[in-house]
């Protein structure tokens, strides 16, 4: 019964923190607000969120802040919203994450509205793809995927992949009514835009094609190499607590999960508690541990706003 009073805890001061990043929030005040010791917070929250309180503060605001520069908003104007005194701080700070200024995002995001009238927004996050684009819209995102981050992948192997996964598929819907295939489409172009290889880029076309299809292991092998079937099987046997030494299986995880919480909205509101327990608990230190600050951003962001 503690662990999962600390865990709804730990899900409630997320909430509070996400409601006060242009405010001042200290330590003490979250803990007391739940009736914790500074201390017995403090070492509560890092074990579930694998960082400090404020650190965890610090990265809310400076995802927030970046968001609203590439929406416009002057990079001082950012700083003084999320609590920084200064433009030097806010600008070492920015630069310590991401690994260049905020005056360089400015910058970028002008020279996009120059080439493009404003009509495209680069985003920190993962590639978004329409709601409910067909398969095949889908497959020619993943390909110009594939080409613009240079992901070292034979377009002929990815082809060849994609129909034996529309084969399997067939005639399957998710819950939106889409059809199941634009989920491992979905995986794949995730997969290719936070540049993983072309085996897990495979792997996700197919990413639970033993759990959902009627497909058997031996017709896989009849049209994939021995590697990516292995990768298949690993990811059908998932268990996080075991050790893993194939990334490629985290990835396609990590990847999997996050279509399914860009989509959770279209499942029964009392899963989405549930989906949300277990990013926080499974996947968020999964992408962590992996060291992408994209996944595990998206990620906490969704879990937050389903919790």
């Amino acid at each position: 019964m503690l662990i999962i009073r600390n865990y709804e805890v730990v899900l409630e001061s997320l909430k509070y923190i996400e409601s006060h990043l242009e405010e001042k929030i200290l330590v003490g005040d979250i803990a007391g607000k739940f009736g914790y010791s500074e201390y017995y917070f403090s070492r509560m929250f890092s074990k579930y969120i694998d960082i400090s309180v404020m650190e965890y503060v610090k990265r809310r605001r400076l995802i927030s802040a970046a968001k609203e520069i590439m929406h416009g908003k002057k990079v001082i104007d950012a700083a003084l919203k999320y609590s920084y005194d200064s433009h030097s701080g806010f600008t070492k700070a920015f630069k310590k994450e991401y690994g260049y200024t905020p005056s360089l995002l400015s910058a970028m995001k002008m020279q996009i509205d120059d080439l493009t009238g404003g009509s495209y927004m680069s985003e920190l996050f993962i590639k978004q793809t329409d709601e409910q684009e067909d398969k095949d819209k889908l497959f020619a995102t993943l390909l110009n995927c594939i080409s613009c981050n240079q992901n070292n992948a034979n377009l002929a192997n990815i082809c060849k992949a994609y129909e034996v996964s529309k084969k399997a598929y067939e005639g399957m819907r998710r819950y939106s009514g889409d059809e199941y295939i634009t989920h491992p489409l979905n995986v794949a172009i995730i997969l290719a835009d936070i540049g993983a290889g072309e085996n897990a880029i495979v792997v996700g076309l197919m990413c639970d094609i033993l759990e959902k299809t009627n497909v058997s292991r031996k017709e896989l092998e009849s049209n994939l190499t021995e590697k990516i079937v292995n990768i298949i099987v690993g990811l059908s046997d998932f268990d996080i607590s075991c050790e893993f030494e194939n990334d490629d299986i985290v990835l396609v995880k990590l990847a999997e999960r996050l279509h399914n919480m860009r989509t959770l909205r279209f499942m029964n509101e009392d899963k989405w508690k549930c989906k949300a327990k277990e990013t926080i608990e499974i996947y968020l230190p999964l992408a962590k541990k992996l060291g992408n600050n994209a996944l595990t951003d998206e990620l906490n962001n969704l879990a937050v706003e389903y919790a």
